[in-house]
């Protein structure tokens, strides 16, 4: 049985600040190398506002979950308020955690089912798709390089399954993925399934 809980939310960069990936690093990163921008739930991926240059720092307590915020409202409180203007331009998301295990797999660096404010998603996010990340959220799906030796068997089984964000739209194939990459990228397993939606 499937349960998602939110563990966090962050604000990612858009616009001039997103970066385009270059052929090579899409070559070794990415398995539908077509996608120039990928989106992630790993900010080395998809960078964060506070990843920015001049950035004001963040608090040194944002939530259990790495580099993501528990509370929403405070997130949005802290860009409105600390944020030199002009704020950067950037898109709000949110972080799940989908288990099949009852949340029940957690590693030692997380994730971490904490409570959150909003505790659940809202119909009035977009969903973006499904990553395939370690517990400290680095993509297993997208930052943990593919070898000559497998990128062609990988690709032509799921490449097609990506949508055009290199995120999965289905939740049984990320969760299928899941179980590829702990056994590929075994010194970063447990791996784990996270949704990310765009809030605003």
């Amino acid at each position: 049985m499937l349960s998602s809980a939110v563990l966090g939310f962050d604000a990612r960069v858009t616009g001039a600040h997103r970066p385009v990936w270059e052929a090579g690093r899409r070559a070794l990163y990415l398995l539908r190398t077509g996608v120039e921008a990928p989106l992630s739930a790993d900010r080395l991926v998809w960078p964060s506002l506070f990843d920015l240059d001049g950035a004001p720092p963040a608090p040194a307590w944002t939530g259990a979950n790495a580099l993501v915020w528990d509370d929403l409202e405070a997130l949005r409180g802290f860009v409105a308020e600390r944020w030199p203007p002009p704020v950067p331009p950037h898109a709000v998301v949110a972080v799940t955690w989908v288990s099949d295990r009852g949340f029940a797999e957690a590693g030692a660096t997380g994730p971490y089912r904490e409570p959150t404010k909003p505790a659940a998603t809202s119909p009035a996010w977009t969903m973006l798709g499904f990553d395939v990340a370690d517990g400290s959220l680095l993509s297993g799906l997208m930052n943990c390089g593919y070898s000559t030796d497998e990128v062609d068997a990988l690709r032509a089984r799921w490449a097609p399954r990506l949508n055009e964000r290199h995120l999965f739209g289905s939740i049984e194939d990320a969760l299928a993925f899941r179980k590829v990459t702990d056994r590929r990228v075994p010194e970063h397993a447990p791996f784990f399934v996270y949704g990310l939606y765009l809030v605003g």
